[in-house]
């Protein structure tokens, strides 16, 4: 943050250099003999550490130029930002072709709701999350997480475009019958 602000004449120099550097990354997947079955662009954290100014005038540019090399190439792609991320989602869905956003957290570790999330971007892009890791993966019981899985398909699943989640990774200690019970939510209560 502190470079940012005391460097404002090497903005346009760093957004460059990572619009660049995201095109050799591109042309070094394009050379595998594999190719991914997605694309992560961006990266965790994104609202956390940097303003949407910041964002858009240093990052945003090489993720847009990313999410349109893959598009061009039939490769989906995927942006992981935990934290706040409801402006990025609002970015993402309006400005470019990005295939699915998570995790999509909720308050306090996010700024999501998920129901409003679909319904302002859901036509646009695939949703992916949010039960909360700590209060309901970590610390919940097996019920818990059923209805919260339940909530999160009814508030995402009408017409599509959602994949149940959690809102970021699983701590060491959440217990097997948790992630169990979002999985078993997501085969019976999740079909439609």
């Amino acid at each position: 943050m502190y470079r940012y602000y005391d460097n404002p004449d090497k903005h346009d120099r760093w957004a460059a250099e990572r619009v660049e550097a995201a095109e050799r990354r591109f042309g070094r997947i394009m050379a595998m003999d594999v190719r991914p079955d997605f694309l992560a662009v961006g990266g965790s954290g994104t609202l956390v550490f940097q303003t949407v100014e910041m964002f858009r005038k240093v990052a945003f540019p090489a993720v847009k130029r990313a999410i349109e090399l893959a598009t061009a190439a039939g490769i989906p792609t995927q942006v992981h930002s935990c934290g706040p991320e409801k402006e990025l989602v609002r970015i993402m869905a309006e400005e470019t072709d990005l295939t699915v956003i998570d995790p999509l957290e909720r308050r306090p570790m996010g700024d999501c709701d998920l129901a409003e999330i679909k319904r302002l971007h859901g036509d646009r892009l695939v949703l992916k999350g949010n039960l909360h890791t700590t209060d309901v993966m970590l610390l919940g019981s097996a019920a818990d997480v059923a209805a919260a899985s339940r909530k999160a398909i009814d508030d995402a699943a009408e017409g599509g475009r959602f994949i149940l989640s959690t809102g970021d990774q699983c701590g060491r200690d959440t217990p097997d019958e948790n992630l169990l019970a979002m999985i078993e939510t997501a085969r019976t209560y999740g079909r439609y």
